[in-house]
């Protein structure tokens, strides 16, 4: 809730201040750069599968691509506005240019966590999933435990066909979080798929 109040002062400040385009210039540097982050989880087509991403608290998402483009106008190695403009776009369907994003900031940061699993779902999304999968292990090389990361390695292996193997990711999912009960869905359903 305080990241939601704190955000509307922020839209609150820009609207009273939207002729000072210095300050507009902060604010996106600012909203860019905090640590907070929501996720979003959409649903893959395949089985239901969480679609990994982040979203920005911004509220639409052109009017967030236009705060990033400010904040990379000023500096072109912000890392987070790199990060959050590529998962953005990947959120709206355009995997291409998200990756190019997110290439750019990975350039910069190799084991940005955030650009690894965005980059892994726009791979997925354009039916990469080898090239989804290495994505992937990434992160899991530096989190073994991310559970982001091992939903989209799964997601992956089930659309290269590999269902075993996403079943194997499935119940490491569910050892780590016994309790979600989309996971076990999502289990369940692949498990008919294959029998």
């Amino acid at each position: 809730m305080k990241f939601m109040t704190l955000t509307k002062t922020l839209e609150n400040k820009r609207e009273k201040e939207s002729t000072y385009p210095v300050v507009k210039y902060l604010i996106a540097l600012f909203a860019v750069s905090l640590s907070v982050i929501m996720i979003v989880a959409g649903t893959s087509i395949s089985v239901g599968f969480p679609l990994i991403a982040f979203a920005s608290p911004a509220a639409s998402a052109d009017n967030a691509i236009d705060w990033y483009d400010k904040a990379l106008s000023i500096n072109q190695n912000n890392v987070p506005a790199l990060v959050q403009k590529g998962t953005d776009l990947v959120n709206q369907g355009d995997a291409d240019q998200a990756i190019t994003w997110l290439d750019k900031a990975l350039n910069i940061d190799s084991n940005n966590i955030m650009a690894l699993i965005s980059k892994g779902a726009a791979l997925r999304e354009l039916g990469q999933y080898q090239q989804a999968i290495l994505q992937y292990d990434k992160v899991l090389t530096i989190d073994p435990n991310d559970v982001y990361a091992i939903g989209g390695k799964a997601d992956s292996l089930y659309g290269s066909g590999q269902h075993q193997q996403a079943i194997l990711w499935l119940d490491k999912a569910l050892e780590l979080n016994p309790s979600d009960g989309k996971i076990q869905q999502v289990k369940e359903s692949l498990q008919q798929t294959v029998n």
